[in-house]
């Protein structure tokens, strides 16, 4: 059951592809046809892409938000304070 629903998914992405990619590029359907596999190919990729700099950032968020931020290091290194006298 599970495999038939992932090709099913598979099918209806790679005809979406197709069909909004010859909408996009005044290709006819068959020229389309022909450059569906790359086109596939780029929008792989760049989900791809997109989804790793979204693990990326949130990473780097969760570990800033750890990372405690001591006062000493907020302070300039050359002013004095009342309680460095």
């Amino acid at each position: 059951m599970r495999d038939r629903r992932l090709l099913i998914g598979t099918i209806v992405a790679v005809l979406a592809i197709w069909l909004v990619g010859a909408a996009i590029t005044r290709y006819s359907l068959e020229q389309m046809a022909y450059l569906a596999p790359i086109a596939v190919l780029v929008v792989g990729v760049t989900a791809g892409l997109v989804l790793l700099w979204v693990k990326i950032v949130l990473q780097l968020r969760t570990e800033r938000r750890a990372v405690p931020v001591r006062k000493s290091r907020l302070r300039s290194r050359g002013s004095a304070t009342r309680e460095d006298r």
